[in-house]
C-alpha cells in the first residue's frame, strides 16, 4: 500500500511540475543590435499580470513555473514602443524560447521592441554614443572621437578625463586590449573613428569589472554587425591639414561562420604649438619665457580581424586580433627667453630644435570559448595578449646667446634614443546563472599580467651645433623595468522585488607591483644594482545597485562603488629627465594607489519626443596623486614629480536632455556641474617643504549639438563646447570654448555618402594652465591641431537591404530547450 501511495505521489508530482511552463529570451534594439538592459516583460492573462521580469544588462529574461494556458507577453522598455503577443504553453510546446527579439511585428506573431537611431543612446547605468551619427567624427581618429564626447576631456598632452576626473580606465570591446595610462593616446591617435561603432561611458561600473579608474571605464566599441551574408564599405578621405585616409570592411555571417576583417591607412600631417612664462619671486629675480612651434607627419596600417565559429548549438569559439604599425617624425622649434624680472631685461636666449623619428607597433591578439547551458546560464573563458613597441630617437640642437656681447655662444647636440616595451597577458574567466525568475548569479576570475622595459641613453657634443664630436653622457642612461600583476575575483547578485531591482556585488584584488630603475653603472655592473622596489596590496571593492521603475516612462537609481587608481609605470620611475629645457621631471616610486567612493543618483524619464537625464554624484578621494612643482633650494632648478598630496572631493550634477523639434532638429544637451575641493599638504622632497595651498573651485561644462534633417537627403550639424575655468593641485586651468560644423549627403539609397566637416571652426580649442606658488608663478598655453576641414567619400556594399537573420522563438521539448538555432526565413 505504502509503495502505491508513493507512486500515486509522485505521479501527481510529475503532472504538476507537467503543467508548466517556461518563456525565456533576449531583447535588443532592432537598428544598433544592443541589447536593451532593464525592459519589463510581463505574461498577461485576462489583462492581469500573472508574472514579470525584467531583462539583465545583457537584455535576457527567463519567466519559469508558468501553468499550461494561453498567455500574452509584453515587453516594454523606456524611449521604445511596448508590444505584445500571444503564446500557448501546453504539455506539447511548455518551453517557449525567443532567441533574438529585434524584428518588427510580422503574421506569425512575433514582437520587437524598435526605436529610431539616434547619436545617444541614455540608459540607467551608461550611457551609448554611435559615433558614425556625428559628422564630425567623418575622418577623425578615436582620440578625437573621445574629444566629442559630453563630460570627457582630451588635453593638450593626451590625458582623457571624465567629468574633470583623469583617473579613468578606456577599453576597447570591453577589455583593456593592452591600453595603459603611457601609451592609449598614442594608439588612440592611429585608431581610425570609421572603425568604431559606439563609445559607452560607465562612470559607475559594478564590482564584475574593474576596479581601476576611480571616474569609471570609457569603454570603445568596435563595428562588427551581423547580417547574414556579407556586406562592408570603403571609405577615403583627405583634410585641410595634409592629412588623408584611406579604410574598407567586409563582413560575414552564416550560421556557423560569423567572421570580419578591417583595413586602414592614415597620413596625419599637425601642426602645434606653446608658449609659457615663468616669474620666480626669490633673490636671483628671474624670468623665463618660451615659444614654441611643432610639426609632425606619420603614416599608419589599422588592421582587425576576428571570426566566430559555432561549433554547436551550445558552443562558440572567437578568435580576433588587432594590429597597429607606423612611423612619425616631429620638429619642434622653441626660443627660450632669460632675464631679470625687476628690470625687464633679457640676459640671454636659447634657440633649441628637436627632430623626432619614431616608429610603432601594437599586437592584440585574443581567444574565446564559451559555452551556453541555457539562454540565462554560461561559461565563458578567455585569453589575450598584448605587445606594444615604441622606438623613437630624438635629436636636441641647442643654441645659446648672451646679451652683453662679451660671453661667448655655447652650442651643444644631444641624441636621445628611447625604447619602449611593452607586453601584458589577460585571462578571464566568467559564470552567470538565471537561477530563478528574480535572482541572477555571476562570478568569475581575472587576472592581468603587464611588464614594461624601458631604456634610454644619450650621446652628446657640447661644443657643435651638428654633434660632429658624440661621446655618451653617462649622466642621462636609465633602464627603467616595472611589472604590475592584478589578481581579482568577483561575485555579484541581483534579485528582483517587483519594480525594485538590487545588485550587490564584491570584488577582492590583489596586485604587487616591482620597479627597478638603473643608471649606466648600475646597467654595466650588476653587482652595484640598487634591490628592486616591491610592494604588494590587497584590497576590496564593494558595489551596490538600486533601480526602481516609478512608472513606464521613469527609472531611478541609486549606485555605490569603491574605485582605484594606481600609479602606472613612468611616475614611479626616479630618474631625473631634462627632454624639457624649462623644468626636470622624475617619478616617484613610494607613490600608493588612490582610493575613492563613488555614489551616484540617476533619474531617467523618457516622452515621445524627448528625454531626460539627471545625475548627481559624489566622490570623495584619498591619497590623491597629483603633479606638484618646485624650484630646487640647491641648484635653482625647476622640478616637477608626482606626490600623494592630501583629499579630495568631487560632486557634481550631469543633466542630458534629447529634444525631437520641429521634425527637421534633433538636439543633444549635456551640462556638468561639478564642485572640486582639494585640501591644503606641507611635506618633505629632496630635504626642502613643498606646500600647497587647498583650493576649492565651482566648474562646469556646456555642450550641445544640434542635429538638422535637411530635405534631398542633407542632414547638418552644429556643436557647440564650453569649458569652464578648472583648479589644479598648485593653480587653475583657464576656460576655453571650441564650436564643430559638418553637413553630409547620400546618394543611391544610401549606398553613398559625402561627409564635410570643421572642427575648432573659430580655432579656440586652446589650453593654458597657471601654476602659482609662494616661490613662482608659471603660465602654459598649448594648442594642438587647430581649425581643421574634412571631406570624406564613403561607399556600401552587399546586401545592405537585407535585415540581420532573425532566430526565430522556439517552442520545444525541455530536454532540446537549449539547442540549436532556428534558421527561419530571412526578414525584408
Amino acid at each position: 500500500m505504502n509503495r502505491i501511495i508513493f507512486t500515486l505521489f509522485a505521479a501527481m508530482l510529475s503532472v504538476i511540475a507537467i503543467a508548466q511552463g517556461s518563456v525565456r529570451g533576449n531583447v535588443y534594439d532592432e537598428t544598433t543590435h544592443e541589447p536593451l538592459s532593464f525592459s519589463n516583460v510581463q505574461i498577461m492573462q485576462d489583462n492581469k499580470a500573472i508574472k514579470t521580469s525584467t531583462t539583465d544588462v545583457e537584455g535576457a529574461f527567463a519567466i519559469t513555473n508558468i501553468p499550461f494556458g494561453k498567455y500574452n507577453i509584453k515587453v516594454s522598455h523606456l524611449g521604445y514602443s511596448s508590444e505584445s503577443w500571444q503564446v500557448v504553453l501546453d504539455s506539447v510546446h511548455h518551453a517557449v524560447k525567443f532567441d533574438t527579439l529585434t524584428f518588427v511585428k510580422t503574421s506569425e506573431g512575433t514582437a520587437v521592441v524598435t526605436a529610431q537611431r539616434s547619436t545617444m543612446r541614455l540608459e540607467v547605468d551608461r550611457k551609448s554614443y554611435n559615433v558614425d551619427q556625428t559628422i564630425a567624427n567623418t575622418g577623425a581618429t578615436a582620440d578625437e572621437v573621445l574629444e566629442n564626447i559630453p563630460s570627457v576631456e582630451v588635453d593638450q598632452d593626451g590625458n582623457i578625463s571624465l567629468r574633470g576626473n583623469s583617473s579613468v580606465e578606456v577599453w576597447i570591446n570591453g577589455r583593456a586590449s593592452g591600453l595603459t595610462s603611457e601609451n592609449r593616446y598614442e594608439i588612440l591617435q592611429q585608431l581610425p573613428a570609421e572603425s568604431i561603432e559606439r563609445v559607452e561611458v560607465i562612470d559607475n561600473p559594478s564590482a564584475k569589472f574593474s576596479a581601476e579608474g576611480s571616474a569609471g571605464i570609457i569603454n570603445i566599441v568596435l563595428k562588427k554587425n551581423r547580417k547574414a551574408g556579407y556586406y562592408g564599405s570603403v571609405q577615403v578621405g583627405g583634410n585641410t591639414n595634409g592629412g588623408a585616409n584611406a579604410s574598407g570592411n567586409i563582413n560575414y555571417s552564416s550560421s556557423k561562420f560569423d567572421a570580419y576583417l578591417n583595413l586602414g591607412y592614415r597620413h596625419r600631417h599637425n601642426n602645434r604649438g606653446g608658449s609659457y612664462s615663468r616669474q620666480t619671486y626669490t633673490d636671483e629675480d628671474i624670468f623665463q619665457n618660451y615659444d614654441g612651434k611643432n610639426q609632425s607627419r606619420g603614416n599608419n596600417l589599422f588592421t582587425r580581424a576576428g571570426i566566430t565559429y559555432h561549433a554547436t548549438p551550445k558552443d562558440d569559439i572567437t578568435l580576433a586580433g588587432m594590429m597597429m604599425q607606423g612611423g612619425h617624425n616631429r620638429v619642434n622649434s622653441t626660443l627660450y627667453r632669460y632675464g631679470t624680472l625687476s628690470t625687464g631685461i633679457e640676459n640671454s636666449n636659447m634657440f633649441r630644435r628637436t627632430a623626432t623619428d619614431g616608429n610603432m607597433q601594437m599586437y592584440h591578439g585574443e581567444l574565446v570559448y564559451q559555452h551556453n547551458f541555457s539562454e540565462t546560464h554560461f561559461l565563458s573563458a578567455s585569453a589575450e595578449y598584448n605587445r606594444w613597441m615604441m622606438n623613437d630617437e630624438a635629436v636636441y640642437q641647442d643654441s645659446t646667446t648672451y646679451a652683453d656681447g662679451i660671453t661667448p655662444s655655447e652650442y651643444s647636440y644631444q641624441l636621445r634614443p628611447n625604447l619602449i616595451r611593452n607586453r601584458s597577458m589577460e585571462f578571464k574567466l566568467d559564470y552567470e546563472n538565471q537561477i530563478t525568475d528574480n535572482f541572477k548569479l555571476q562570478t568569475g576570475y581575472d587576472a592581468r599580467l603587464s611588464h614594461e622595459n624601458t631604456p634610454q641613453s644619450m650621446e652628446a657634443d657640447y661644443t657643435d651645433w651638428n654633434g660632429a664630436h658624440l661621446v655618451m653622457d653617462e649622466n642621462f642612461f636609465n633602464r627603467f623595468i616595472y611589472s604590475l600583476d592584478v589578481h581579482a575575483l568577483y561575485a555579484t547578485a541581483s534579485l528582483q522585488f517587483g519594480k525594485l531591482g538590487v545588485m550587490a556585488g564584491l570584488r577582492g584584488e590583489y596586485w604587487k607591483v616591482n620597479t627597478e630603475s638603473y643608471n649606466y653603472e648600475q646597467e654595466t655592473d650588476r653587482t652595484k644594482r640598487n634591490p628592486a622596489f616591491k610592494k604588494d596590496f590587497f584590497q576590496l571593492f564593494p558595489s551596490v545597485f538600486l533601480n526602481y521603475q516609478l512608472s513606464k516612462a521613469d527609472q531611478i537609481q541609486l549606485n555605490y562603488s569603491r574605485r582605484l587608481r594606481r600609479p602606472f609605470g613612468g611616475q614611479l620611475n626616479n630618474f631625473k629627465n631634462t627632454r624639457d629645457a624649462s623644468i626636470i621631471d622624475m617619478g616617484n616610486p613610494h607613490l600608493e594607489p588612490e582610493y575613492s567612493n563613488a555614489l551616484s543618483l540617476n533619474y531617467l524619464r523618457i516622452w515621445e519626443l524627448h528625454s531626460l537625464s539627471v545625475s548627481a554624484y559624489y566622490r570623495p578621494t584619498t591619497n590623491v596623486m597629483q603633479r606638484i612643482q618646485y624650484r630646487n633650494n640647491t641648484d635653482g632648478l625647476m622640478y616637477q614629480t608626482n606626490e600623494n598630496v592630501s583629499k579630495s572631493v568631487s560632486t557634481g550634477l550631469e543633466i542630458v536632455a534629447k529634444n525631437k523639434l520641429f521634425k527637421i532638429l534633433d538636439l543633444t544637451t549635456t551640462a556638468n556641474f561639478y564642485y572640486f575641493k582639494m585640501h591644503g599638504y606641507n611635506f618633505l622632497v629632496e630635504d626642502q617643504i613643498v606646500s600647497g595651498k587647498g583650493n576649492e573651485n565651482f566648474c562646469w561644462n556646456l555642450r550641445s549639438m544640434g542635429s538638422f534633417t535637411l530635405p534631398a537627403n542633407f542632414t547638418l550639424q552644429l556643436t557647440a563646447d564650453y569649458r569652464s575655468r578648472q583648479s589644479t593641485a598648485q593653480g587653475f586651468r583657464r576656460s576655453n570654448f571650441s564650436f564643430d560644423a559638418g553637413l553630409r549627403k547620400t546618394f543611391l539609397n544610401r549606398k553613398f555618402t559625402v561627409a564635410l566637416n570643421c572642427r575648432d571652426l573659430f580655432d579656440t580649442r586652446k589650453f593654458r594652465n597657471v601654476t602659482v606658488t609662494d616661490q613662482f608663478t608659471r603660465d602654459q598655453k598649448f594648442w594642438r591641431g587647430g581649425r581643421n576641414v574634412n571631406l570624406t567619400l564613403t561607399w556600401n556594399f552587399g546586401n545592405m537591404k537585407q535585415k540581420p537573420k532573425k532566430r526565430q522563438a522556439q517552442q520545444q521539448d525541455d530536454m532540446d530547450m537549449n539547442g540549436g538555432y532556428d534558421n527561419g526565413s530571412e526578414m525584408e
